[in-house]
C-alpha cells in the first residue's frame, strides 16, 4: 500500500529514518530549525522548512495518510493548534490518522517543573483537553495512549500514584472515518 506520511516539527528526523527502515517510501518531515533541517537532509530525508499551517493549506483534500508531531502541540497558540487539527483532518484520507505526542501534566513534576524547562512551551495540555479538541474536529475512535516512563515510585497512596507516577508523555491518536 502506498501510505504518504507527514511529520510536522520533524526536527533531526529520527521517525522519518525509522518509517523508511521499514520500508515506507513516502515520508516527509517539515520543520522552521534550519539546522535540524539541514542534519534531516544530511541523512537524505525529504524535509522542508514550512509553517505547518502554510504547508497543510497548500496540500489538496484526502492527500496524507497519516500526519504525526512529537513535542510540537505544547508550542502552538489555541487559534493554531486547532488550525492544525482541522487542516489535518481536511487533508488525510478516509481511515487516515493523526498522532500527537506531547508532555503529560497529569504527572505533577512534568506539569509544575519539567514542562517549562523549554521556554518555547505555551501550556501543558491535559490529555482529556487533547482529546475533546481532536473529536471536535470530527476525528473519531480518538484514543490517549500515556507513554514514557514515570519516576517508578510506588506509594499507599492511589492519589499520590497518579499525580507523581504518572506517564511522562502522552499521545492522542485520531481516524478520519
Amino acid at each position: 500500500e502506498n501510505m504518504s506520511f507527514l511529520d510536522v516539527g520533524c526536527g533531526r528526523g529520527e521517525w522519518l529514518e525509522l518509517l523508511q527502515e521499514n520500508d515506507y517510501k513516502n515520508v516527509k518531515g517539515i520543520d522552521l530549525n534550519r539546522i535540524m533541517i539541514a542534519k534531516s537532509q544530511e541523512l537524505g530525508l525529504d524535509v522542508v522548512e514550512s509553517d505547518v499551517i502554510e504547508y497543510l493549506t497548500s496540500l489538496p483534500d484526502e492527500s496524507l495518510s497519516v500526519i504525526t508531531g512529537f513535542h510540537i502541540i505544547e508550542h502552538l497558540p489555541f487559534e493554531v493548534l486547532m488550525e492544525l487539527f482541522a487542516q489535518s483532518y481536511r487533508v488525510l484520507q478516509k481511515g487516515g490518522m493523526v498522532i500527537f505526542e506531547t508532555p503529560n501534566p497529569e504527572n505533577l513534576i512534568v506539569g509544575a517543573c519539567n514542562f517549562y524547562t523549554d521556554p518555547t512551551h505555551l501550556n501543558p495540555l491535559v490529555p482529556l483537553t487533547s482529546k475533546f479538541l481532536v473529536e471536535q474536529n470530527r476525528f473519531d475512535n480518538v484514543e490517549i495512549i500515556r507513554l514514557n516512563g514515570s519516576f517508578n515510585i510506588e506509594f499507599e497512596n492511589s492519589f499520590f500514584n497518579g499525580i507523581l507516577n504518572s506517564q511522562f508523555d502522552y499521545s492522542i491518536v485520531g481516524y478520519k472515518r
